[in-house]
């Protein structure tokens, strides 16, 4: 395989039907690389549970597209959705982003794990994730953005964007394959 292999998916927004979809995508790569299914299959099903999940509940309904890029190196899946953009919670930023603001925006944290993000450009945040060590609180409060921590440490690579104009939410998570 020399150049990339695409497929784009249709997800229908509907809890009942994510295990096919999610069948559906590992099955994208057992045609093409079965030698990597057994590597990162777990971690697709994680985060194209949280992704479609995140549609579910953060779109006024309608198809959510999938698109799967496959290279020698890495595996790609990037969602799409319309609605509203990502709701940035860090002293008045919101879209487009202000290339000013200094530093990593924190989107979450509790005693266990930090969720941060980086502007890549004004419409767009590259996410990363910090562990602390267990403060022994209780943890039963978990946080809306906790099912990005999980894509994000599940990913080696974690991106969103907003298109104003489309008002497309886009998100671009790559596993690396070697």
């Amino acid at each position: 395989m020399e150049q990339a292999i695409r497929q784009i998916l249709i997800f229908p927004n509907r809890a009942d039907k994510i295990y096919t979809f999610i069948q559906k995508v590992v099955g994208f790569i057992e045609q093409y690389m079965p030698e990597k299914v057994s590597k990162v299959s777990f971690n697709i099903r994680v985060i194209v549970t949280e992704l479609l999940t995140n549609s579910i509940k953060h779109t006024g309904g309608g198809d959510t597209g999938v698109e799967l890029i496959l290279t020698p190196t890495t595996f790609t899946i990037k969602k799409t959705d319309e609605g509203t953009p990502f709701d940035i919670k860090h002293d008045g930023a919101g879209w487009p982003l202000d290339e000013g603001i200094k530093g990593p925006i924190k989107i979450y944290s509790d005693v266990l794990n930090g969720l941060y993000a980086n502007i890549v450009s004004p419409y767009s945040l590259s996410f990363y994730t910090e562990s602390y060590a267990d403060a022994g609180e209780d943890h039963a409060d978990l946080s809306e953005h906790y099912g990005l921590i999980i894509i994000c440490r599940a990913s080696d690579s974690f991106v969103y964007q907003y298109n104003p104009r489309s008002r497309q939410n886009i998100f671009t998570v790559t596993i690396n394959l070697v």
